[in-house]
């Protein structure tokens, strides 16, 4: 009499469940490592536009600090074709200080702005 026992059945191979559960597990994977990247790369754009922009806005507000106090008005300009720099001066109640608001902006890529504020003095009456 022969005798099949269970433990001597192997299988040879995957089954088709097996492929497909894996195929659908791999595809979970590789979207959410592309989405991830993406998303990644995206930032690390906006960080170096939040980076030029600040600098772009540094270079002009110790542009305004140069000057001479008399002279420190109202403006806008373009850098690089790319960033627009509003400044709007404002004389304080005292009169020997003018408030700087200087707003940058780069509507390309997107709408971002990033505002500075100062206080430029008159140095004319400071004693040093």
């Amino acid at each position: 009499m022969n005798r099949i026992s269970g433990a001597g059945k192997s299988q040879a191979g995957f089954g088709l469940l097996e492929i497909i559960i894996s195929i659908v597990l791999l595809g979970l994977v590789g979207s959410t490592t592309f989405y991830f990247l993406h998303s990644q790369d995206s930032n690390a754009g906006l960080g170096t536009d939040i980076s030029k922009g600040m600098f772009v806005g540094k270079r002009k507000l110790d542009s305004l600090r140069v000057v001479s106090y008399g002279t420190v008005s109202a403006g806008c300009d373009t850098v690089n074709n790319r960033y627009i720099r509003r400044w709007y001066v404002s004389t304080d109640l005292i009169g020997d200080r003018k408030a700087v608001q200087l707003l940058v902006s780069w509507p390309l890529s997107a709408t971002h702005t990033i505002t500075f504020n100062t206080i430029v003095g008159d140095d004319q009456y400071k004693v040093f």
